[in-house]
Parts: structure tokens; sequence; C-alpha cells
């Protein structure tokens, strides 16, 4: 029986040895994954010390960081004209009175209420006059086979009915 016993205590040996390499592989992934957090977290404090520079510097940074402090700017200004091509892409302006975003189109600001102004066309710039016809009651240029203003949506008067 001693061949069995020994068998045994291999078996056991073995096991406790994978029970601790198991152990210890699980606790330098804990203490690992402790690291990267920690390093993630001084990332960010480095990051925010460097906002907090950049904003109350910029107007006085170093020689050294003027180079960073300029090209932020730069950046800044073309994140904001990148910003208001993407309006004028989708049809949106600013409402002139809470600065909200207004569809193009739109005859009020879908925030504030404010009565958005419509670029209404001069006839001269639409088509020859006689297939344009102006509306009498908001004064927007609409073609002739319509038989309502496309802005205010007032009943155009059929002026060959008046005419007999």
């Amino acid at each position: 029986m001693s061949f069995f016993d020994q068998i045994g205590k291999r078996i056991t040996d073995a096991g406790q040895g994978v029970a601790q390499q198991t152990k210890n592989f699980a606790d330098v992934t804990r203490l690992n994954s402790a690291i990267s957090d920690k390093e993630k977290r001084i990332s960010q404090l480095y990051q925010s010390i460097g906002k907090t520079y950049y904003e109350r510097h910029s107007d006085d940074a170093e020689s050294e960081q003027q180079q960073a402090v300029d090209e932020i700017k730069g950046l800044l200004a073309e994140i904001a004209q990148h910003k208001e091509e993407i309006k004028q892409i989708k049809g949106i302006v600013k409402c002139p009175n809470c600065g909200g975003d207004v569809p193009s189109q739109a005859a009020f600001c879908n925030a504030c209420g404010f009565k958005m102004a419509q670029d209404i066309p001069t006839p001269e710039a639409q088509a020859p006059a006689g297939e344009t016809r102006v509306c009498p009651v908001c004064g927007a240029v609409s073609s002739k086979s319509n038989l309502f203003c496309t802005n205010c949506g007032s009943k155009f008067i059929e002026e060959e009915s008046q005419e007999e």
C-alpha cells in the first residue's frame, strides 16, 4: 500500500501547488488592477492640472508653455467651426433670443417660442414675374401654381376669377 500512499501524497502536493499558484495569480491580477486604476487616476489628475493651468494662464503663459496654449486655442477654434458646419449641414440655426438650436425652416423657437426671422426671397430673385406670386399676408414669394403660401399657409386668391 505504500505505492498508493505515495501517489496520494503526490496528488495532494500537486493540488496544493496548483491552489497556491492560482492564489498567487489572483493576487497578482488584483494588484495589477489596483496599479492600473491608480495610474488612470494619476493621468486624470495630470490632465486636470494641465486644464487648470491652461484656464488660469492662457493669456499669460510662460514662454515654454505658450506654444501649447496657442495650439489649444487654435484647436478649440477649429472645433467650434466644425460644430457650426455640422449645424449648417443639419439645417440648424441659433435662436437670437435664448441661443437654443432651432431647425432653419422653423417659424418659432421650440425652446422659448421666439418668432424666428424668415428669409423671404424677393420675387426678382426667384423667377420671372409671370411664374411667381407674392403672398398678400406675409410677402413670401411662391410659385404661381401653388394654391397656398408655403410660408404662412394663407390661401391665394385666384387672380383669374378676380379679373372676370
